[in-house]
């Protein structure tokens, strides 16, 4: 039976797992779920969040437990750099992705803070500040590759981009031009 992945479209959570079947060369069906009708999340895992990934009867809902699964279970396939260090920073800077950045960009795209109140206008500077100081760390990282990690995209990148992309796609804000290296990347990752 073939991988079933039930996602939202807009979701950057989904987005990570959809980029990282793709890098790995896995075949899937897809399949988009409306977040006002979430009735095929609960009766396929018994939860609401996504993504959720069916591999025949197994079922693996959230986007990290889902790419541990995929790695453990088909192997690494271009998702990870071949040393043992880079692997484990791969996964750091994928956790950096969900809990920081993550909470960045969803503040931005739901003007709300995370205990969901509508931000103030010094709460939303705050974090815009906060974005910039992150997208200068990675400006710095990129000065001397073309990847988070080294010559190639790994789950890194896919992670970072995944934020990102929701950033630029929904949120309607570009990576400015103080980033020349950060937009460089952003252009890579788009073409792959």
């Amino acid at each position: 039976m073939a991988l079933r992945l039930l996602h939202f479209e807009a979701c950057p959570f989904c987005e990570k797992v959809r980029l990282s079947l793709h890098r790995m060369g896995l075949d899937h069906d897809s399949q988009v779920i409306d977040p006002a009708d979430r009735t095929e999340i609960e009766r396929v895992s018994g939860q609401r969040l996504v993504p959720v990934l069916c591999d025949g009867e197994r079922v693996i809902p959230d986007s990290t437990r889902i790419l541990r699964y995929l790695v453990a279970r088909y192997g690494e396939r271009g998702l990870l750099p071949a040393d043992p260090a880079a692997q484990a920073l791969a996964w750091i800077v994928e956790d950096y992705a969900d809990e920081v950045l993550g909470s960045l960009v969803y503040a931005i795209l739901k003007d709300r803070t995370p205990q969901g109140e509508r931000l103030s206008a010094p709460e939303r500077q705050e974090i815009d500040r906060h974005l910039e100081t992150h997208f200068r760390n990675l400006e710095q990282l990129l000065t001397q590759r073309p990847f988070v990690l080294g010559e190639s995209a790994s789950l890194a990148d896919i992670a970072l981009f995944a934020f990102v992309h929701q950033l630029v796609t929904f949120g309607g804000q570009e990576i400015s031009s103080a980033f020349p290296h950060l937009k460089a990347w952003q252009s890579r990752m788009d073409s792959l």
